[in-house]
């Protein structure tokens, strides 16, 4: 008892410890002036939570058909991941009282100049007009991206025969536009996979035909209400932007044309614009790589890889059949806009799920949601039922309010039932296993406390109340994070950030004959600094530093462990060449003091990277604008560990000290 209530004594003292550091913070978090790539900086500030290639395409779509920033609703704003809820906040009423926002000039000041030079490449000020003739359609168009990766080194599993593939990783993307029709043909085979063509995907797509807002045949994603039910495109958790990490900003329905191999539906579905009526109706059928050995769906494979016999033997092994519709009404009186509406799925796999206690494999889902935004107070929230394995719902709530132009709050409750169970979800979590098992309390501040200075803050508050399998109880735990942005010259930026968090994990501390399961408390530290200078108008320099200590406390006495990070990024570009460079010293005491970056890659490639162990790595890329439409890229990466001969294990083993990859690639536009 003395024992568990000085556990207790040191969470709370923690937690104390962490509201202290977020209740003296109030921010918002523009990214760093002289950062070349707005979404990558998104990236390297947040934490990733979904398929962020989907999420370029969207934006990349966003290119092709912009937003009417005059006309549209808040949740299509909501897509643009720089903008806050105040910032829709503002856009909105400034449309309401003063009229129609006309220039870049006028945006900037109701989000500032940063916010403004990021989403300009995707809105319109210009207002929707009559459709055009047949004469005046918009011709063909359209983009291919290829690219080719390979090792410098030789996985063990292509020499001995476990890999019956090739070294070469290959990927490929077309895209057709043709007035409201668009095609999405996309194809991808990972080093080792023996098929050439081990992953294509093909989607056809119309959108604003009338009532028709969007319709979709072949692969496609969903997104209701706050993705409890299905989310299908969340990108980011627990980002420098609260509002933006726990609201998702997607569309309800979106063509999938990315290499991701899982977290998509097959089939048809449309979007009908009955105003104020919305309608969605779906239908898929899709071959998913399942582990059911036992005559069981054990759990799903989503990593897509086709290597060994195992992974082939799981490939496209279970049809998975889901149909369903949604129904939204929205609502606008004076300042008082919204949406409500609720949402129906029903699924099954044709052979018994674990999670539906081995006995059924198919199982209906219900939902409802709400989104409200009255001036500068926004309301949101999604509860969802699942039939089975329990019968339980579970639901998000939350709030968002500008108190001053440039200071933004938001406040959200969660609660997870452990009986709950979604196939689909996409819900904000600390854990995100399928909108179950979890309660939280979440608080993000967000405001500029000068031109120079902004600060930023969250608290999230989380249980499980059943910690894992062998843990049958509840586990509470909290995470913290703290920016700092300051910018003492157009040329300069500096960017500080902390994080502190508190989390159990199921352990075994005994011995597997007599085991002792137990939670064991996980203390992690973590201190950013970042540094950029624009030299000048060809040159940008970027510096990084970062500390991390993590505590285990475990029953024979707590272990802890430290990692450092120093790298050290430069960017120059003249004319149509551009070369980045970055070099990286990195030493940590064990795997969860792993430091992880966001590191540059090819167009449409996104690569966070874990730092374990002690050594030093570097990357180049080098990109050619050959015209206009045609881009050509390339990239090569190593990294020299002190502490290993080889790298990695089993058949993606490595016997090198030195392990290294080439990746080439092209983007052309017709």
């Amino acid at each position: 008892m003395n024992l568990v209530c000085h556990v207790r004594k040191r969470r709370v003292a923690r937690a104390v410890m962490a509201f202290s550091l977020l209740s003296a913070c109030f921010s918002t978090l523009p990214p760093p002036a002289a950062a070349e790539d707005g979404l990558g900086d998104l990236l390297d500030r947040g934490q990733i939570g979904g398929d962020l290639e989907q999420l370029q395409e969207n934006l990349d779509a966003l290119k092709a058909r912009k937003i009417r920033i005059n006309e549209a609703e808040p949740d299509a704003l909501r897509q643009l991941p720089w903008l806050n809820s105040g910032d829709i906040s503002s856009i909105v009423e400034v449309r309401r009282t003063r009229g129609a926002i006309l220039s870049l000039r006028q945006l900037e000041a109701i989000i500032g100049p940063e916010k403004t030079a990021r989403i300009a490449p995707y809105v319109t000020f210009a207002r929707k007009t009559r459709l055009p003739s047949p004469e005046e359609k918009e011709p063909l168009s359209g983009s291919f991206s290829s690219r080719v990766l390979w090792d410098t080194t030789p996985r063990d599993g292509l020499s001995d025969g476990r890999y019956p593939g090739d070294h070469f990783k290959l990927y490929n993307r077309l895209q057709l536009d043709y007035g409201n029709f668009q095609a999405n043909l996309v194809h991808d085979k990972d080093i080792g996979e023996p098929d050439v063509a081990d992953f294509v995907s093909l989607s056809l797509s119309a959108s604003d035909l009338g009532i028709v807002q969007q319709a979709v045949l072949g692969n496609y994603r969903l997104n209701f209400g706050q993705g409890l039910l299905v989310g299908q495109s969340r990108f980011m958790s627990k980002g420098s932007e609260p509002s933006n990490s726990v609201r998702i900003g997607s569309k309800r329905l979106s063509p999938s044309s990315s290499s991701s191999e899982y977290g998509f539906f097959q089939g048809a579905a449309a979007t009908l614009d009955l105003k104020p009526l919305e309608v969605t109706a779906f239908w898929s059928a899709n071959l998913v790589d399942a582990r059911n050995t036992t005559g069981t769906i054990t759990s799903f494979d989503e990593a897509g890889y086709h290597r060994t016999m195992t992974e082939r033997n799981r490939k496209d092994n279970v049809t998975e059949t889901v149909y369903g519709g949604s129904l939204l009404y929205r609502f606008e009186s004076g300042a008082v806009r919204g949406k409500a509406g609720g949402s129906w799925l029903r699924y099954d796999y044709g052979e018994p799920l674990k999670a539906l206690g081995s006995v059924d494999g198919s199982s209906s889902l219900g939902g409802v949601e709400c989104d409200l935004l009255i001036g500068r107070l926004g309301f949101f929230g999604e509860a969802a039922w699942s039939e089975k394995p329990h019968g339980r719902v579970s639901w998000i709530a939350g709030a968002d309010y500008q108190v001053l132009p440039k200071v933004n709050l938001l406040f959200a409750v969660r609660d997870y039932d452990p009986g709950y169970y979604s196939p689909f979800a996409g819900a904000f979590a600390e854990r995100g296993d399928n909108a179950s098992n979890e309660k939280g309390c979440y608080f993000g501040i967000e405001g500029a406390v000068s031109s120079k200075v902004s600060l930023g803050a969250y608290v999230d508050w989380f249980r499980f109340p059943v910690l894992d399998d062998h843990t049958d109880y509840a586990s509470d735990g909290f995470d913290t994070r703290v920016f700092i942005d300051y910018r003492p010259s157009g040329a300069v930026a500096l960017a500080f950030q902390y994080q502190h968090r508190y989390k159990e994990e199921q352990k075994n501390q005994g011995s597997s004959s007599s085991p002792v399961w137990t939670a064991l408390p996980h203390i992690t530290d973590r201190f950013r600094l970042d540094c950029d200078i624009d030299v000048s108008r060809r040159l940008h320099l970027r510096t990084r530093g970062e500390v991390k200590r993590v505590v285990k406390e475990y029953l024979a006495g707590d272990e802890t462990y430290y990692g450092w990070l120093l790298y050290q990024q430069a960017n120059f570009r003249v004319g149509s060449f551009g070369l980045k460079g970055r070099f990286t010293l990195f030493h940590t005491d064990d795997y969860d003091a792993a430091i992880y970056t966001y590191e540059d890659d090819l167009p449409l490639v996104f690569n966070s990277t874990a730092f374990s162990g002690r050594g030093k790595a570097l990357f180049l890329v080098a990109s050619w604008d050959v015209s206009r439409n045609l881009k050509l890229a390339g990239k090569f990466e190593t990294t020299w560990y002190d502490d290993r001969d080889v790298y990695s294990s089993g058949a993606d083993e490595r016997d090198t000290s030195a392990p290294g990859s080439f990746h080439l690639g092209c983007s052309l536009r017709f």
